[in-house]
């Protein structure tokens, strides 16, 4: 099994962060290339992502500064990406964990490991620049 981690330290408070982050709302202005949008959906969310729309539950602890997105691709199928964000000196390292799932092909793993690079750059500007509409 493939795993990619990448990390990016962000100058803003962990007041800031996690709770912008671990809002379901923002997660299109943050990961536009995985969310084109999401809304509510019985106990979790609806992601219309570039593939279609999938299920996403959240998992949120603010005090150990977990926040996972529990995925359902496909019926009977869930994948889990672990997040966290660590309180460091002035900002925070956010830490972002995704697993290839079984049957994924490698060209499709990369895509994700490429957008998500660019995506938690987004996240790092929404921040600190202070756009982030909280």
């Amino acid at each position: 099994m493939r795993t990619d981690t990448q990390t990016i330290f962000i100058e803003t408070s962990y007041r800031d962060a996690f709770p912008f982050i671990a809002a379901p709302e923002n997660l299109p202005r943050w990961a536009a290339g995985f969310a084109r949008e999401i809304r509510p959906q019985g106990q979790g969310w609806l992601v219309t992502t570039p593939q279609g729309e999938i299920e996403m539950r959240y998992q949120t602890d603010s005090s150990s500064g977990i926040i996972d997105y529990h995925m359902k691709p496909a019926a009977g199928t869930e994948v889990i990406a672990h997040s966290r964000v660590i309180p460091i000196g002035e900002g925070v390292l956010y830490v972002f964990t995704q697993a290839q799932p079984l049957g994924m092909p490698d060209q499709v793993f990369d895509g994700q490991v490429r957008t998500l690079a660019r995506e938690l750059r987004l996240l790092k500007s929404l921040l600190e620049v202070g756009r982030c509409g909280q």
